[in-house]
């Protein structure tokens, strides 16, 4: 398939030139990256986000699959969970893209009430046979909600404006948004340019990465939202980035276990953060107002 060495930003409309051909999943889908906004983009969408069913289909997992999957998350379950918790407590929260519910299983120790929206049959069925409100789509909900998460999903969706306005529809005036998402400028590819990374981060689901300032420019363009706070933070430590340096593999941590130090790592977080480096971005927004 032929590829244009530059194409069109859809974030700022400037050039973004090709940095990458083919993604882990397709060799005919190539990568680009904006001049202005550094924005990381796919040439082309295939059938694979929120808009186009990606994943809406029952793949029959075992309970023990399950598990397994809730553990891979309990972490990040965790962190989300004390990171929002100071504005869910006694509110209506929804969990776009819940998965398993690990994070709506921790919040609705404080929230009012607890809903989700995810694609996944397998996903759905569980948390609705423990008695959580789960629907396919954010339209199929019909109260507005108080906050809103979207922990690793906006990067899928190919509309964001679009799905901002939707989501805008199903806050309260005055609700909360939380988004977060990898950064684009993680500093395996910005800084160490590993190519084992870039070769496994970039796949077809990921349409679009982000960095601190094309997030905040797709929301400030929105115009339903205000950036209350934005930051950044490493989800995996120092051993990982050696493995992927030393191996071209992702796990590190749990094989240089010895690497693993609270110390140190909080350190390099702390040096990653500085330098605009690190692997996740996270933002928390207001409603302005109500939608005409």
């Amino acid at each position: 398939m032929n590829k244009a060495s530059s194409i069109k930003c859809d974030i700022c409309g400037a050039e973004s030139i090709l940095i990458h051909e083919g993604t882990r999943d397709n060799p005919d889908i190539n990568v680009y990256e904006c001049t202005s906004c550094h924005t990381k983009q796919l040439d082309r969408i295939v059938d694979n986000d929120y808009d186009q069913g990606f994943m809406n289909e029952k793949l029959g997992m075992t309970a023990e699959e399950i598990a397994d999957r809730l553990s891979e998350c309990r972490i990040d379950d965790y962190r989300r969970y004390h990171m929002v918790k100071d504005w869910c407590r006694g509110k209506r929260v929804l969990d776009f893209g819940c998965g398993f519910g690990g994070f709506l299983q921790n919040i609705s120790q404080d929230a009012g009430d607890v809903a989700g929206v995810e694609l996944g049959c397998d996903e759905r069925g569980y948390l609705t046979n423990l008695g959580y409100d789960v629907r396919s789509s954010i339209l199929d909900h019909e109260i507005p909600f108080d906050v809103i998460t979207m922990f690793h999903v906006f990067e899928h969706l190919k509309s964001p404006q679009k799905w901002l306005n939707d989501i805008a529809g199903f806050l309260k005036p005055g609700g909360i948004l939380f988004i977060e998402v990898p950064n684009a400028n993680d500093v395996l590819l910005s800084l160490y340019e590993n190519s084992a990374f870039a070769d496994f981060t970039y796949w077809s689901a990921h349409l679009y990465l982000y960095t601190k300032e094309s997030l905040t420019r797709v929301i400030k363009e929105n115009g339903y939202f205000e950036i209350e706070s934005d930051g950044q933070f490493q989800r995996y430590p120092i051993a990982n980035h050696f493995y992927w340096l030393a191996k071209g593999k992702p796990g590190g941590q749990n094989v240089w276990t010895f690497l693993n130090s609270e110390e140190i790592n909080k350190e390099y977080s702390k040096m990653l953060e500085e330098q605009n480096m690190c692997d996740t971005l996270f933002f928390r927004m207001i409603k302005k107002g109500d939608i005409q």
